[in-house]
């Protein structure tokens, strides 16, 4: 059974259901074991609840057994469901109802999830704790793949973990109504990261590139001062063309420095997508 998952007695009753919903919302149901309607319902609201056991507590109460509560509450008929917030009965319904119904009434008094999540991320990077974040707002941009704050947020931490190119593109689509000062500071910090990024060196190679004949080993050295720069797409970009032109190129070099690209920086997606392309490369 699960931890907020609970059949009722009298003895329970008000530490479950009346303080508990206090800190979170508790769904009670009314049921008898002889009432197929309850037998279609339970499983239902089982499924509901364990899609997202954080956002409320599952309360069941027998009426064959607990017949103290059902007159208390005055329940007339078999399944009847409340939802309980601060301690008080707000809402309910009864009778046989379809689960596009039971999903509208449940998320009307549950907290949005990607909401909490994204809450608990800001909290984390206030903290300083940017790996737990970024992976509160990841999950969050799952839950809710168009919130305009929770994007803001991914970026923001992209950028104090100096993962420029992953900051990037989520700014690029940001709405123009969605531009607030957020934006537009994570726009500052993006510009300057890029200024500081663009090194003596690598303007010179970008230069030579233009005009050299021999442009392999310029992409080559450029490569590996996109990665000192810690500009690591672009870098595993220029070493892929060199590997996909000449597998062996400079004695295996490109290819060693890829690996080792690979293997320290802190880029899932970046890393999945170029080992995926080395592995086609080499078999």
């Amino acid at each position: 059974m699960h931890t907020n998952n609970h059949d009722i007695t009298v003895s329970t009753f008000p530490s479950i259901i009346i303080e508990g919903s206090k800190v979170n919302p508790v769904l009670v149901v009314f049921w008898s074991p002889q009432s197929e309607p309850c037998n279609t319902l339970l499983p239902l609201l089982d499924k509901l609840h364990a899609e997202d056991e954080q956002a409320f507590t599952l309360a069941r109460i027998n009426c064959d057994q607990e017949q103290q509560i059902v007159n208390h509450f005055g329940v007339q008929s078999v399944p009847s469901v409340f939802m309980f917030i601060d301690g008080q009965g707000v809402d309910g319904f009864a009778g046989e109802q379809s689960e596009e119904f039971i999903r509208t009434f449940i998320n009307k008094h549950t907290p949005d999830q990607s909401q909490v999540l994204l809450q608990a991320g800001q909290t984390l990077f206030a903290q300083g704790k940017l790996v737990e974040a970024k992976e509160k707002i990841i999950e969050a941009t799952r839950m809710a793949p168009d919130n305009n704050d929770i994007k803001l947020a991914l970026a923001q931490i992209y950028l104090a973990m100096d993962q420029h190119e992953d900051a990037r593109p989520i700014l690029k689509i940001i709405p123009m109504a969605h531009q607030n000062m957020i934006y537009h500071s994570l726009i500052s910090q993006l510009e300057l990261a890029q200024q500081s990024a663009q090194t003596p060196e690598i303007t010179a190679l970008e230069k030579q590139l233009e005009t050299a004949q021999d442009k392999m080993a310029i992409e080559y050295q450029l490569a590996i001062q996109y990665n000192h720069a810690n500009r690591n797409g672009e870098a595993l970009a220029l070493l892929y063309k060199l590997l996909v032109n000449n597998l062996d190129y400079d004695n295996g070099s490109p290819k060693k420095a890829m690996i080792d690209i690979l293997a320290t920086i802190d880029d899932a997606a970046l890393v999945s997508e170029y080992r995926r392309k080395l592995y086609s490369l080499l078999h």
